[in-house]
């Protein structure tokens, strides 16, 4: 795909440019942006696993220290070396394994949803939409079955939106490309993943071009060197750049003097007598 615009005017998606090739109205030089769609199956999906696991695993890890830390300051290091020996951390084994089976069983069940990406001047922008849904599938996805009120009785709504995530991109601290799943991860902060982007192939030059745009200059930003601006480049654009006319100076006027006296006028100095009154 290449970048498209949207024309207000028109109505509809045109190729990116600076003016309409329909009605010719102008789009303006920020206009340009990236659309697609993807279909992700939850289950099958390395980032749902993900999400749950950021979470899963610092909470087990969390809770076994508190347990150990808490045994051993009632007992001393004697209780603490028979809680090790003794069945705790297979109970927390077991304990964490149930966990995942309940969570692959829930991600089954969610069935496949669609995902809206948008890449613009604002920033990335992650749309989710569940096709036929039922109370189940919203269930385990940790929604109200009361979204489909709208519904009628008996009858499968086509599409439902379940959310929507937005990243300006001055709020991006860090990216990260993963080119074999087809894939760029924004981070904000640097040690939290927002948003994955699930890029199609002809999607890809398209938002990395874009992400180069917004983000290669900043020197703050985490990049991979396939999005950072080299410095050449920048001094290039810098000086291409056309600079201003300077202001012109301008010169006061010259105060009006006062009049000239008859004698000066005339050519004599003042007190000098004119040769017909020294005849005289």
């Amino acid at each position: 795909m290449a970048l498209t615009a949207y024309c207000k005017k028109c109505a509809r998606e045109v190729d990116a440019g600076e003016i309409c090739p329909f009605c010719g109205t102008r789009l303006g030089k920020n206009a340009a942006h990236a659309a697609w769609c993807v279909e992700r199956t939850p289950v099958k999906d390395w980032m749902s696993w993900n999400a749950l696991m950021r979470i899963l695993l610092p909470a087990a890890l969390v809770i076994l220290l508190l347990v150990l830390a808490a045994e051993g300051i009632s007992g001393g290091m004697d209780a603490l070396e028979k809680m090790l020996v003794s069945g705790f951390p297979v109970v927390l084994l077991i304990l964490l394994g149930t966990i995942l089976a309940i969570a692959f069983a829930a991600l089954l069940l969610q069935g496949k949803e669609l995902t809206d990406y948008v890449v613009d001047n604002r920033g990335i922008h992650e749309i989710h939409y569940l096709p036929d849904p039922t109370p189940l599938r919203l269930i385990t996805r940790l929604k109200s079955p009361s979204l489909m009120k709208d519904t009628e009785p008996g009858r499968k709504a086509p599409v439902l939106k379940l959310g929507e995530k937005d990243l300006p991109w001055k709020n991006v601290a860090r990216v990260q490309l993963w080119p074999e799943k087809c894939m760029i991860l924004y981070y904000a902060p640097a040690w939290w993943m927002r948003i994955a982007v699930i890029c199609t192939p002809f999607a890809w030059d398209d938002v990395m071009a874009l992400t180069r745009e917004k983000l290669g200059k900043k020197k703050k930003i985490r990049l991979p060197s396939s999005l950072v601006v080299p410095a050449e480049q920048r001094t290039r654009r810098a000086a291409s750049r056309p600079r201003p006319d300077p202001d012109p100076v301008v010169f006061p006027e010259p105060e009006d003097s006062p009049p000239p006296d008859e004698d000066t006028a005339s050519g004599e100095s003042p007190g000098q007598m004119s040769m017909d009154d020294m005849l005289q």
